[in-house]
């Protein structure tokens, strides 16, 4: 099981979360559920750089150019340093106390800290010593390999690319099954309306001064927007494939639906089509609406990912943003339909009631399904096929306004506890009938 211990980390304090297969942290705004999501967001893209830092010893010995015979530990400070700090700024802003701890599997783990040099502080990254020893035999077989190459004049442009490719394949499984995760890394943060507009400005996707997770998220769209230039109910002909899980036709459906019209990516130029009728009428995205926006590259890119079928841990903010509570609803619903059916992982972050209550419903569904196997169908009837959460995969959490961090989960009642994130309906609901009886009292004296 994965853990990850934050603290004093920017608001966040004190927190300990386990990692599982549908996590949801609510609270209000400045309380921590962005930190958090970037901490986990930290840890998790390390695999990434490890997976990159091999290539490059095995196709040069070097890294960026650098050295490598101090070994991946010198050698990739400076990288880690430098994602650190864009994700949570410079070393001399944050708590002396800062402390990170990402438990990836039993006695592996990476962890960040301050360290002084007289009135200097600066980020330490430290690795278990099961993991130090593994990656270094890594290293060390990448580094033999890149000795052991034929030079490329004697051999074929196709066959060293083929080689490559393998090479890189296997330091990738290796490193995946050194940390016990195969599931690739994707952050969908808020503000994508104004993100879904600003994609198509290529200049922005170099920009130093955007962050790293926007500008991530932004090249991810880039990549992938070309591929809807027949619509959402076409994309699948980009990745032919017999044996899916889910049908193509039925899901593109479903987006269309929740989308409340298909998109079309054309010469550069991107549309909404709302079917009225026998009716059609192509809005560019600049004149949808702002939850269209905001929902349109979450839904999309979670459908690309299940047509590739690549497993992943996908962190979502504010899926809530612009949207009515219906949909909102649905939408949960087709997150959770994603995870299952692609073998995926869900982190989502979110200020609405309307989204717990939702994933608790779905969380119930999971407790049938779970206790008696024959009632899905009922069961799917009512929700919708595979929308269900196993009970047991489920972490929720509430960081208060005070720092203090609420486990959810209702053990004893095997649910989550919406009830104690409604607090502003029940205060507004007691003025409500304070006023209503001051004013039934002033009818009775006319």
């Amino acid at each position: 099981m994965q853990r990850i211990k934050i603290k004093h980390l920017g608001p966040v304090q004190e927190l300990e979360m386990e990692i599982k297969d549908f996590n949801l942290l609510i609270g209000e705004q400045a309380t921590g559920k962005s930190t958090v999501a970037k901490a986990i967001y930290f840890f998790r893209i390390i695999k990434g750089t490890l997976t990159d830092y091999l290539c490059q010893v095995y196709d040069t010995a070097l890294y960026n150019e650098n050295d490598v015979r101090e070994g991946f530990n010198k050698v990739l400070k400076k990288e880690l340093k430098s994602i650190f700090i864009s994700l949570f700024g410079y070393s001399w802003d944050l708590d002396e106390r800062l402390y990170l701890r990402y438990e990836y599997a039993a006695g592996i783990w990476v962890d960040v800290k301050l360290n002084r040099a007289g009135k200097r502080k600066y980020i330490s990254v430290g690795y278990s010593q099961q993991l130090t020893q593994t990656l270094n035999d890594l290293e060390k077989e990448a580094l033999e390999l890149f000795e052991q190459k034929p030079e490329t004049t004697t051999i074929s442009l196709a066959y060293a690319s083929k080689e490559r490719l393998r090479n890189y394949t296997n330091f990738k499984n290796s490193v995946n099954e050194i940390f016990d995760d195969y599931k690739e890394t994707y952050y969908i943060p808020a503000g994508r309306s104004m993100l879904t507009l600003l994609v198509n400005n290529r200049s922005l996707l170099e920009n130093d001064n955007l962050d790293l997770i926007t500008r991530q998220f932004m090249q991810v769209i880039d990549n992938i927007h070309s591929l809807f230039d027949d619509g959402i109910k076409n994309v699948h002909k980009r990745y032919p494939d017999g044996e899916r899980k889910f049908d193509v036709t039925k899901t593109a459906e479903m987006l269309i639906s929740d989308l409340k019209g298909d998109y079309i990516y054309n010469s550069g130029k991107e549309y909404i089509i709302l079917e009225e009728d026998e009716h059609s009428e192509k809005i560019p995205i600049n004149f949808a609406s702002s939850g269209q926006q905001e929902i349109l590259w979450l839904l999309n890119q979670l459908y690309i990912l299940m047509l590739k079928k690549e497993k992943a841990f996908v962190i979502i903010e504010e899926p809530e943003a612009h949207l009515y509570p219906s949909l909102q609803s649905k939408i949960v619903e087709f997150i959770s339909y994603f995870a299952n059916i692609n073998d995926s992982s869900i982190l989502i972050t979110t200020h609405s009631p309307y989204i717990l209550t939702s994933v608790n419903a779905l969380y119930c569904a999971g407790k049938v399904i779970e206790k008696n196997v024959k009632d899905s169908k009922k069961v799917y009837d009512i929700i919708g096929s595979n929308c269900e959460i196993s009970p047991q995969k489920v972490t929720s959490l509430k960081i208060n306004k005070d720092k203090s961090v609420l486990n959810l989960i209702n053990k004893e009642l095997q649910e989550i506890n919406t009830e104690l994130i409604d607090e502003v309906s029940d205060n507004v609901n007691e003025k409500y009938m304070e006023l209503y009886y001051m004013l039934m009292s002033e009818n009775n004296m006319l």
